[in-house]
């Protein structure tokens, strides 16, 4: 659940509005969840290190949604024209649907073990070298992911607070 609120938190800004295909955090927390899923012994260092390396599935998500809804256009363009020559045994749209549920889906399961994978080798390899040092904590990350909720505010005043409070602890830390 952690991984969750933190995703949500960094991409509060940005959400669906006419044709803008927002990142796709779903796909960052499904990988985030499954590696560290396949590394039992992970501590904070290593989640915060595969939090991090899984940031960018998310605008890989957006971009293959992008292309995959550009080719149901000849989906969509198919089922308009069946629907104006009125033959109902030239198309079936079910079959049209099933299709394109099979498509994602298989889609879906192929970008997420391609890009699973070469992740889980490479952090198998960092974790014995990123042992050691200071533990953050899901507190640290979520003030992290808040500059998402800061910025869905739009309020000048909000970034201001913002920027004097990271100063000022900062300051008080040293």
């Amino acid at each position: 659940m952690s991984a969750g609120i933190f995703f949500e938190l960094l991409w509060l800004d940005l959400f669906p509005a006419g044709t803008y295909i927002p990142p796709q955090a779903l796909l960052s927390l499904i990988g985030t969840l499954t590696i560290l899923a396949c590394l039992p012994d992970a501590d904070m260092r290593t989640t915060v290190l595969v939090v991090i390396a899984t940031l960018p599935l998310a605008y890989l998500g957006a971009w293959i949604e992008q292309l995959y809804r550009t080719r149901q256009n000849a989906g969509y363009n198919q089922l308009l024209t069946w629907n104006r020559k009125g033959n109902i045994n030239a198309f079936a749209p079910h079959r049209l649907t099933g299709r394109a549920l099979v498509e994602i889906l298989l889609l879906n399961f192929s970008v997420l073990a391609l890009c699973l994978v070469p992740l889980l080798v490479g952090l198998k390899a960092l974790q014995p070298w990123i042992s050691g040092g200071p533990q953050p904590t899901w507190t640290m990350l979520w003030i992290a992911a808040c500059a998402g909720a800061i910025l869905a505010l739009r309020i000048r005043k909000a970034y201001a607070l913002v920027a004097v409070s990271v100063i000022l602890g900062v300051i008080l830390g040293l």
